[in-house]
């Protein structure tokens, strides 16, 4: 008799585990991500980057570099504290590093939406269920026949707005001018 509360208890336990874990796996992946074509290449960005999320807004610096298959990305706080640390390889987004704060930030939708407003042609290298309607300013991003994304080019940004996650997220360049004017005034 003594048993029976026990294995109550244990069967609750493993039940409550079991449906953790699958809480997990209910997060979507981010469709359009995975590209087929993704080739080795050298590329290099600077951005200041907001997002919006929820109730939580993050301001970081985006550090993006390629060399080869992998893209790296970085972000570190206006006062240089590293944030995260991800990369990409055509396939999946593997998050390094990450603070407590953005343990939650869906890391593959923000991959995929930066990698659709800044990578060189990263729209073409789309699969068949992703259709890019383009107009001067705005591109928006249907997958499966949904909108997805939405992507608003400004004289100094671009503003991203995700419709299935959903967050915003604003991207100014950094200017690059800074390196060539320190350099110049060094001499």
């Amino acid at each position: 008799m003594d048993f029976k509360p026990r294995l109550k208890l244990t069967a609750t336990l493993l039940a409550t585990a079991l449906f953790c874990s699958a809480c997990q796996s209910l997060i979507p992946s981010a469709q359009g991500l995975v590209t087929p074509s993704w080739v080795a290449q050298s590329y290099q960005r600077q951005d200041q980057i907001e997002v919006e999320w929820k109730k939580h807004s993050f301001s970081f610096l985006l550090y993006q570099q390629q060399n080869g298959q992998n893209l790296e990305m970085v972000a570190l706080s206006l006062t240089g504290q590293q944030l995260f640390k991800l990369s990409f390889d055509g396939k999946k987004v593997d998050v390094q590093q990450r603070i407590n704060q953005m343990k939650l930030l869906p890391f593959e939708y923000i991959v995929r939406d930066l990698l659709y407003a800044t990578y060189p042609n990263f729209s073409q290298l789309k699969g068949s269920q992703i259709r890019v309607e383009t107009n001067p300013s705005t591109q928006k991003i249907y997958i499966q026949q949904q909108a997805v994304l939405e992507i608003v080019h400004q004289p100094d940004s671009i503003e991203l707005n995700n419709v299935q996650v959903p967050y915003q997220m604003v991207i100014s360049s950094i200017d690059e001018s800074l390196e060539s004017d320190e350099a110049s005034n060094a001499q």
